[in-house]
């Protein structure tokens, strides 16, 4: 449809028509249409770029401003090169998908994201570097835990896919508020124990945490265990 559009009306219309379906489609969470909306997007941008740049080439006032200003044009061309120096076409689109990666995340809504992040290619390691302290933030363990588990419902295997999948992302950037709460709801001692002998005071708070609060008693037997394995490794340790 919106190539249909990009041939009867050109592509700067048809950009905006994609941007706004785009849109409509995120909110509906159809995410592997928006996948290939961002796709021809990028694509489509990248042609008009492309073609924009073919056409300056053999015009005079190209010609004209490289006789005085080369040094200029050579600057300008270099930064266009660089992927972190947007260009127009990236930025709306970047725009949009942060936007929605934001909300999902403010909300804990993370079925979603992964499905969203496998559907649209989002980047989220370079989100969740950049939102540690924002949407992405954990406001304390006990109430992050008590809620993501019960987002995440993690007795189905889907569930335990997608928390691995986020594991993955959280340990890449070594966000250890996430780290801690999906490694405890997945039960991934090992994550846990290279965690907390490097940090005992993160252990101390975490089984303070765990052992005050009686809808965390299923947890105990972890805890029992990374009990044993430190206490096993500090004695180790001290010979």
């Amino acid at each position: 449809m919106v190539q249909v559009i990009a041939k009867l009306e050109g592509p700067a219309v048809s950009q905006y028509c994609a941007l706004r379906l785009l849109q409509a489609t995120l909110d509906e969470s159809l995410y592997e249409l928006a996948g290939e909306l961002v796709r021809f997007l990028l694509r489509s941008g990248r042609d008009s770029e492309q073609a924009a740049t073919d056409s300056d080439k053999l015009s005079p006032r190209f010609l004209g401003s490289f006789l005085f200003c080369s040094s200029f044009r050579k600057s300008s061309f270099d930064k266009s090169t660089s992927f972190k120096d947007q260009s127009a076409h990236i930025a709306p689109v970047k725009n949009i998908l942060e936007n929605h990666a934001s909300y999902l995340m403010s909300g804990k809504e993370l079925f979603k994201l992964v499905a969203f992040v496998k559907g649209t290619q989002f980047d989220l390691v370079e989100y969740l570097q950049r939102e540690r302290y924002g949407s992405a933030r954990l406001e304390n363990f006990a109430s992050g835990l008590e809620l993501i588990g019960q987002k995440l419902q993690m007795g189905t295997l889907q569930s335990r896919l997608d928390a691995e999948f986020l594991l993955a992302h959280m340990c890449s950037v070594k966000f250890k508020e996430w780290i801690v709460v999906l490694a405890t709801l997945l039960r991934r001692s090992e994550v846990l124990f290279d965690l907390f002998r490097h940090d005992m005071r993160l252990w101390k708070a975490y089984s303070m945490t765990l052992q005050s609060h009686p809808s965390f008693a299923e947890y105990h037997d972890l805890l029992d265990d990374l009990e044993e394995k430190l206490s096993s490794t500090a004695n180790s340790e001290e010979k």
